[in-house]
């Protein structure tokens, strides 16, 4: 930590008086500090107060999680350690990773903030983006993250991660412009329609309040005025009541006076305003409670981009975990932890419709019934059909196959399962002797 801020410490002269500022002149592509702080803080309270944008982010992280991410390691000291950093009580990766998701939606950044324990073994905690003022990149490349400062002047800011660090941060951008250091959040370009159309909806609560009320016109002559005043008194106390009945002096005449106020087209300006909303968030206007007039099909065709979209969120959190888990490997190796040199592991994602599995399973039926023959006929091998029918299932196909098997005559597929998924089997001490390596 001393070496990290002794590099970035400055002699103070005339011309570095204002350092710690944000050099705005060389960094045009990120928002300046105050105004990302700004969208920041509008994020969080248009997700804490507004339906919209709290169900924006929230259907994201449904579709992204899903059922929940898992791990599997081949290597059994591997897949111990991972399962035991996943569960710990102080990392408890299942919740996190909802709160994760949420944040990174919502401030377009995610800084993990490691700590690693008396005894070697890492915690992980995410910490808000506005704690971060300035991320400290290499000179000449601003992908490559050295430091990120709490304020201008803070002179010992948590380092990027280095082998050794006991105390680091991780930096996941998203929607990050190239050039930029800072990520951008999905509701950036939302909240002011979202605001927009809050206030409309305000307006037509308040219009159809006043358009309710009315008041009753009294017409009849009186000698004087202190006539008129007692007369008035008096239908005061005797103001008639909604369903009531009404004895009137064949000398007045009673009226309604009543606010015209009309609204024209209200429905197309607020139908305008939630299409914009919905375009900017990538969602079909039925994910925010407005159905559409649409047949099936159209419906189908504009939940593609949709999915693809969420997939692509899916991939990010994947990244995020999956670097986590690398680094929190690393870190327990250098403290001592019993691990293979080059641990290998996957991190296990699920669908992000059921629709998925529906159309898969129908691809892979057509592809085994028109590569069979061909198979049968010896035109292919083994090989090719398998990697052609796990490329039909979106999956990879295992590694060993043998390149002669059976004829296939209408027989299943008995699937085969190489790799040691976490969860199906007694959690295994990394340091036990028998512990494959």
């Amino acid at each position: 930590m001393t070496e990290i801020s002794a590099s970035l410490s400055i002699p103070e002269t005339e011309n570095s008086i204002t350092r710690g500022a944000a050099e705005w002149e060389n960094r045009f592509r990120d928002r300046l500090n105050y105004d990302r702080l700004k969208v920041l803080k509008d994020a969080i309270n248009a997700w804490r107060s507004n339906p919209i944008a709290k169900r924006i982010v929230e259907i994201t992280t449904e579709f992204v999680l899903g059922d929940g991410f898992g791990y599997s390691a081949g290597n059994a000291r591997v897949s111990a350690f991972i399962r035991r950093f996943w569960t710990h009580e102080l990392n408890d990766l299942d919740t996190q990773l909802r709160e994760w998701a949420d944040e990174a939606w919502r401030s377009g950044d995610l800084f993990i903030l490691f700590s690693v324990d008396a005894g070697g073994f890492p915690l992980v905690r995410a910490i808000p983006g506005e704690t971060i003022s300035e991320i400290v990149t290499a000179p000449n490349d601003y992908r490559q993250e050295i430091a990120y400062k709490r304020n201008g002047l803070d002179d010992d800011p948590y380092p990027a991660y280095e082998p050794g660090l006991t105390s680091f941060v991780l930096h996941f951008p998203l929607n990050r412009a190239v050039g930029a250091s800072f990520g951008e959040s999905d509701l950036a370009a939302l909240i002011y329609w979202i605001g927009l159309y809050r206030r409309w909806l305000d307006d037509r609560s308040s219009l159809n309040y006043y358009r309710q009320l009315f008041s009753f016109v009294v017409s009849r002559k009186f000698e004087n005025d202190a006539a008129r005043k007692a007369y008035a008194s008096e239908l005061a106390s005797r103001t008639p009541k909604p369903g009531g009945v009404l004895l009137t002096d064949p000398e007045e005449t009673w009226s309604i006076l009543a606010p015209q106020l009309a609204s024209f087209e209200a429905g197309e300006d607020g139908l305008a305003l939630k299409r914009m909303i919905a375009t900017g968030a990538g969602l079909p206007l039925h994910y925010l409670g407005e159905p559409e007039g649409s047949t099936r099909t159209t419906a189908e065709a504009a939940g593609t981009p949709t999915f693809k979209r969420f997939k692509s969120r899916q991939v990010y959190l994947r990244n995020v975990v999956r670097r986590v888990l690398t680094v929190a490997l690393a870190v327990y190796r250098e403290n001592g932890g019993r691990l293979p040199p080059s641990p290998e592991f996957e991190v296990t994602v699920p669908d992000i419709t059921e629709r998925d599995n529906a159309i898969l399973a129908i691809g892979v039926q057509r592809i085994v019934n028109a590569f069979a023959p061909l198979y049968n006929a010896k035109l292919i091998d083994s090989r090719e059909l398998i990697r052609v029918v796990y490329r039909f299932l979106a999956e990879v196909a295992p590694g060993e196959v043998p390149a002669k098997s059976p004829e296939l005559s209408g027989a299943g597929f008995t699937p085969v399962n190489t790799r040691n998924v976490a969860g199906r089997s007694a959690p295994i001490d990394p340091n036990q002797d028998n512990a494959n390596v």
